[in-house]
């Protein structure tokens, strides 16, 4: 299945890209398609992942906020985003 990954604010310097497309097998979950960016994208696993596979990332899919363990379907768009803070 295909899935594409838009990324935001500071992510998207990170990632080098906006968006993109990334391929997994049927079944996957959110937490496989985040082992496959860091792959791609390292800066990821030394800068938003370093220091837990829980980091503080916000993870939407088609427009809603999921977790980690969220199952992907063939077609579904997920944004990467980091939280948002300020007062």
């Amino acid at each position: 299945m295909k899935v594409k990954v838009k990324y935001f604010a500071r992510f998207r310097e990170l990632a080098g890209v906006s968006e993109e497309i990334v391929e997994l097998p049927d079944g996957a979950k959110v937490k496989d398609l985040i082992k496959i960016i860091k792959g791609r994208h390292p800066k990821f696993k030394d800068e938003v992942f370093e220091q837990s596979e829980d980091a503080d990332v916000n993870v939407s899919r088609n427009g809603s906020y999921v977790n980690f363990d969220e199952e992907l379907k063939d077609g579904d768009v997920v944004a990467l985003f980091p939280p948002a803070s300020g007062g």
